[in-house]
């Protein structure tokens, strides 16, 4: 596997996760207080995770981390 493709992939697994957790507090908290079912809270995160400022957001975050993480290991 080449580096960059390992850094796509990295990155493509760090949004899923992200994404997965924030359906469970989604759903989380839909189901203590609203009382809704997971169809409805599917469709509140899917409105949520596709937002374009959402998805920029998480990348900028992700990136910004593996940057910071690669500086670092250049001074060991």
């Amino acid at each position: 596997m080449t580096p960059i493709l390992r850094r796509v992939s990295d990155i493509a697994i760090i949004l899923a996760v992200s994404a997965a957790i924030a359906f469970l507090i989604i759903l989380s908290a839909n189901s203590l207080v609203a009382k809704t079912g997971a169809a409805k809270s599917f469709g509140i995160w899917l409105g949520f995770i596709s937002r374009p400022d959402i998805v920029v957001t998480t990348l900028l975050a992700v990136l910004m981390t593996m940057g910071v993480s690669a500086y670092h290991k250049g001074f060991k």
